[in-house]
């Protein structure tokens, strides 16, 4: 690794690992318990692997479901090639898959898995215990909250919140499960996504609010729900 390609003023703690030809900017910092791999890149005022205060032990007492999303060490891995623009947030006990982009001012909390190639967009909030699939894209102040799951090749547009909590002044975690989105799922501005599952190649048009689990092959606007057809399914994987 060149020093040339680090910041002089970044501050990189003692036991964090660095690859080849990564860069660096300003004012980052690299906490001790962070794995970085080859070729990538991070800009300015970032802070990467830093301590995620989550009471683990206490939420998966509450709900079991929580156990399934759990990083079993306690780095923070970004893999070859990704990038990382200014201000991100990325906690510990989080895997970031090769050659993904985090946009500016996004959080990752821990516990959380990001796939190969996916997009996470600026002012984004993902986490804790979360998982997006491949080739994902996760537009600008989307929200993705605890134990959601994301499929591979889903694309959320600006603003959406997925939420695992229905009874929003319940304190524990009790009853807490996030949605399930199958792969291939397109959903639109400001819609919220609240403890269900939405089935593959589904639709969600934007400013929808949906609670119910919802079948593959469908498209949900304003309540209503039709099916997909053939032709519309073939166009979108046709532009992917």
């Amino acid at each position: 690794m060149s020093k040339e390609m680090i910041s002089k003023t970044s501050i990189i703690d003692a036991g964090a690992q660095i690859g080849k030809n990564v860069k660096i900017g300003d004012f980052t910092k690299i906490f001790a318990n962070t794995i970085i791999e080859d070729n990538v890149i991070i800009g300015d005022y970032c802070k990467i692997g830093f301590k995620d205060n989550i009471d683990e032990k206490k939420i998966i007492k509450q709900n079991r479901y929580y156990k399934k999303f759990l990083v079993s060490n306690n780095k923070c891995i970004i893999k070859k090639k990704t990038i990382i623009y200014d201000q991100a947030h990325i906690s510990n006990k989080v895997i970031i898959e090769g050659k993904a982009v985090i946009g500016s001012n996004a959080y990752i909390r821990s516990n959380s898995k990001i796939g190969m190639r996916a997009i996470v967009g600026f002012c984004a909030y993902l986490g804790p215990f979360i998982e997006i699939g491949a080739d994902s894209v996760i537009l600008n102040y989307a929200v993705i909250g605890s134990t959601s799951k994301v499929g591979k090749n889903v694309f959320i547009s600006p603003s959406v919140m997925l939420a695992e909590n229905k009874y929003m002044m319940k304190k524990s975690y009790e009853n807490r499960k996030g949605p399930i989105i199958g792969d291939y799922v397109r959903i639109g501005c400001l819609s919220t996504i609240v403890s269900c599952n939405i089935g593959r190649f589904s639709v969600i048009g934007a400013n929808s609010v949906v609670a119910k689990d919802l079948p593959k092959d469908c498209i949900y606007f304003g309540g209503v729900e039709k099916k997909i057809t053939k032709l519309e399914k073939q166009k979108y994987l046709d532009s992917l």
